[in-house]
């Protein structure tokens, strides 16, 4: 489960009043996978989510004994009656269908969430999906509607079910315990999500991030990777900086120091420890490199003590000698006593 629980915590307000359908095939499912689905079902509930459930395969009497016995607040609809449902998600209701038959990435499923303005169609498969070989968090419609090879026909669903208002599509392995809550709240998720709204993206700090960006600077100053700022000298130079953000929650940070029309300075690169490995550093390099090439920069440089590696051999940067660097810069460095490796790279028009 996500550990910082900041980003739990900012789930439960998006997640208010929406409206969750979900399927999956009780028969199927590990007994202690089931039971621990259930008891997520409650706590959703709990904080104003709105579910339907269908109930798929021959395992429709586990589930309303497990309802039974549960906390759910629950009845039976049927999966044409659209009024019936609506009417017990308004009263605050586990909407319950038994549907042994239905595809779960089907049509008819796909209308249902579409016509309930479902945010997400939440699927239980009988084990992982993963995208040619390798397990994928998050996936684009457009990008989905592509693929070929494995899991083909899944994907293809999921961008149609995107296609059809549903702004998240959720493909989870039925046989891990816990599934659901990891995958709901956290950034990446456990299982592969298909969506259509902005999920990743970098753009420009604002005001309400400085918080957040110093709490950041501050874990990463604590292991002697980046220099300390203020809140005074982010705020001053707000436009130097873009945040990287996973589902609204900032992740990761990148500045572009401009030096007059003379080059810049990349700086401030940080990518939270759990999101590490997701290939974030690069995306913020990137985005600094093109806004070096807006200001119409011939070149930037960074400072490092320890990713000079990976920007030479990853991102298409050059060692140089501290003297290349402008003079305001090379006074600051050396009066700071760090010793940083110098790294250079020229921006194409």
């Amino acid at each position: 489960m996500q550990s910082d629980v900041r980003a739990v915590l900012q789930y439960v307000p998006s997640f208010q009043g929406k409206v969750f359908v979900l399927s999956l095939n009780a028969i199927r499912m590990p007994e202690l996978a089931l039971a621990e689905a259930m008891l997520d079902l409650i706590a959703l509930q709990q904080v104003g989510v709105r579910l339907v459930l269908v109930s798929t395969g021959s395992g429709e009497a586990q589930i309303s004994e497990r309802l039974v016995d549960g906390e759910l607040k629950w009845e039976r609809g049927e999966i044409s009656d659209l009024n019936r449902i609506s009417e017990i998600l308004a009263r605050g209701q586990l909407a319950l269908i038994e549907a042994a038959e239905i595809d779960p990435l089907g049509q008819e499923m796909i209308t249902l969430a579409s016509e309930l303005e479902a945010s997400k169609l939440i699927i239980f498969q009988e084990r992982e999906v993963a995208g040619k070989g390798q397990r994928l968090t998050a996936i684009s419609r457009e990008n989905a509607s592509k693929w070929s090879g494995q899991a083909a026909e899944i994907f293809h669903a999921g961008a149609r079910a995107c296609g059809e208002g549903i702004p998240r599509v959720h493909l989870l392995d039925e046989n891990r315990q816990g599934v659901l809550m990891d995958e709901l709240f956290s950034n990446e998720g456990v299982g592969v999500m298909i969506h259509s709204d902005d999920y990743l993206s970098v753009r420009a700090l604002n005001h309400e991030d400085i918080p957040e960006l110093l709490a950041m600077i501050g874990r990463s100053i604590r292991d002697a990777h980046l220099v300390p700022r203020s809140y005074e000298e982010i705020e001053q130079h707000l436009d130097h900086f873009q945040v990287l953000t996973v589902d609204d929650n900032v992740v990761g940070s990148v500045a572009l120091h401009p030096y007059g029309d003379v080059c810049g300075e990349l700086a401030c690169l940080y990518v939270k420890q759990n999101h590490g490995s997701e290939g974030y550093g690069h995306l913020l390099v990137a985005a600094a490199e093109r806004r070096a090439r807006e200001l119409g920069l011939p070149w930037v440089f960074a400072l490092s003590t320890r990713a000079a590696d990976y920007f030479t051999g990853q991102l298409g940067y050059e060692r140089i000698e501290i003297s290349k660097i402008p003079e305001a810069r090379r006074i600051l460095l050396e009066k700071s006593g760090r010793e940083s490796v110098v790294i250079r790279k020229g921006i194409e028009e």
